[in-house]
């Protein structure tokens, strides 16, 4: 799959610099590709592009759609360049301090807000909606009312295309709003079981509401479009991230019942998780619906081809997250608290593969395959010739000499990172790591490693692999400490807010990495 040496930065869209509290798809994007390509790289990573939910920790593994573009992301000054927004408009939110909408609640009705505890840490993302979403509105009517011939027709295209999950993703935000009631098992009945008049009904009432949501998205993607567009052009690529699993509060699951396990009441009957291990008592209880791998695998597995066919379109590699669960997953009653009580039950990989490759011929894909239970999947990977993932700070426990993450058990076909999102920051790591694994980073590298040279040697023994995938986080890449981490799994709101400063990357960061990249044969 992966062809020839590369390498490439982790940064995802929410941590690039913004004046409105969360990085979008605006100028800083454009300067970080222009970042990318001085610094003689061929990938941009980030992590799943869809909505995010307060009730979360607004994590981007977490969405009210598999589909959906985060409209947070949207840049207004993109749009005030159409002429859609006012400079003025951008004025008066630029003069509005972030901090003073930071503590404000969402309302019943903020269609952002589903079903769950809100986990509201004081948060740069919710704060950002707050500024952001009026303005969004303000210029999806414009481009309705104002909107020239051209544009209205690249707009019906657009709807035409992504009507199989558009209209219900559309309908579905709508219906949160308009109720107040942001789950939709709380819904009439008629709606909860989608009845056709009840659906036609409403969407016939909501139309208006409807219709600036659809234009919301069209703007999301026209702008990911653009920014694709311009990497492509200075031969840079973008590695995208889908969860395996879906929220049950989404429209996936709303609009596609019989692709879950679901009781008569259309409740979950099992979730997903991890089971006890040596870090975890309890396990990890993650509350995903289990998908109906029988129903799935009658059609043809329809609705994962149309979700991954989507995802092709917008990225040139795409990271399956949790792929362990296509061949075996650890199944949890609903009724349980814990993940302490389950079972792993065989998926249907095999014919889940033959399926993908029917449509697609070649399969632009990274497996993410860390954890429990690897070993379940790397015949299936080593077969279709799936790269895997290794990750250099895994490889210093005491099974280093085996390890299939240090450095001289690598192999070519795989990704290697110094860290990911869900790991410390690699100064963080060494900071925190126990006297035994610096004994033994010390061993291997044959010199004293300290908190001054740590992350130029793992940054350097992650482009010295054989692996012909690098990335490198660009926390690592500024040699950012622990409080710099993207995310620390259960730690919901307090998760996913870091941002890159305005000229954090400096020419001389370009340059290390340029120098680096060059020496390794990635360049």
């Amino acid at each position: 799959m992966l062809q020839q040496r590369s390498s490439g930065l982790l940064l995802h869209i929410t941590s690039l610099p913004s004046a409105h509290g969360v990085g979008d798809l605006g100028p800083e994007a454009y300067r970080f590709a222009d970042f990318l390509e001085s610094a003689g790289q061929t990938y941009w990573q980030i992590l799943p592009l869809t909505p995010v939910d307060p009730g979360a920790g607004f994590s981007p593994y977490s969405s009210p759609s598999a589909f959906a573009g985060n409209v947070l992301m949207i840049s207004l000054e993109k749009l005030a360049e159409e002429g859609l927004l006012r400079e003025e408009d951008l004025t008066t939110l630029h003069e509005k301090p972030l901090e003073d909408v930071t503590l404000s609640e969402p309302s019943a009705g903020d269609p952002a807000v589903l079903a769950g505890p809100l986990v509201l840490a004081p948060s740069t993302l919710h704060a950002a909606w707050l500024k952001k979403r009026p303005l969004l509105e303000q210029a999806a009517e414009t481009f309705r009312r104002d909107a020239s011939i051209a544009r209205q027709a690249d707009y019906v295209q657009f709807i035409e295309r992504q009507a199989h999950w558009l209209d219900d993703y559309a309908l579905f935000s709508a219906l949160q709003e308009d109720t107040g009631e942001p789950f939709w098992l709380r819904w009439p009945e008629e709606l909860v079981r989608r009845n056709p008049d009840a659906i036609s009904q409403h969407t016939e009432r909501l139309r208006d509401k409807i219709e600036l949501i659809k234009i919301q998205q069209f703007f999301f993607f026209g702008q990911w479009n653009e920014l694709i567009y311009y990497c492509y052009a200075r031969k840079i690529h973008l590695i995208g991230d889908i969860p395996i699993y879906v929220q049950f509060n989404s429209a996936d699951v709303w609009a596609n019942p019989t692709m879950f396990k679901l009781d008569e009441n259309l409740q979950p009957l099992y979730v997903a998780g991890a089971p006890p291990d040596y870090f975890s008592e309890y396990g990890q209880r993650w509350g995903n619906p289990i998908y109906d791998w029988e129903e799935h695998e009658r059609t043809g597995f329809a609705w994962w081809m149309r979700r991954m066919r989507h995802q092709m379109s917008l990225y040139s590699l795409t990271r399956l997250d949790h792929f362990l669960g296509f061949a075996v997953y650890w199944e949890i009653p609903a009724s349980e608290p814990t993940a302490k009580v389950g079972e792993w039950v065989k998926a249907p990989i095999e014919a889940f593969m033959h399926a993908m490759y029917r449509q697609f011929v070649t399969l632009p894909i990274i497996a993410e395959d860390l954890g429990a239970r690897t070993a379940d999947v790397q015949p299936h990977l080593r077969h279709y010739g799936i790269p895997g993932m290794r990750v250099i700070q895994f490889g210093f426990g005491e099974d280093l000499p085996t390890s299939s993450h240090i450095v001289h058990n690598h192999a070519e076909n795989f990704v290697v990172y110094s860290g990911t999102h869900d790991n410390n920051t690699t100064l963080g790591w060494f900071r925190e790591s126990s006297e035994a694994v610096c004994e033994r980073l010390n061993d291997y590298m044959g010199f004293p490693v300290t908190t001054e040279n740590v992350v130029d040697q793992v940054c350097r023994l992650t482009m010295q692999s054989v692996a012909r995938l690098a990335i490198i986080p660009v926390q690592d890449l500024l040699k950012l400490d622990e409080t710099n981490r993207m995310n620390t799994p259960g730690l919901g709101g307090r998760s996913w807010q870091w941002r890159l400063q305005p000229d954090q990357l400096t020419p001389e960061a370009a340059e290390w990495l340029l120098k680096l990249t060059k020496m390794t044969g990635r360049g």
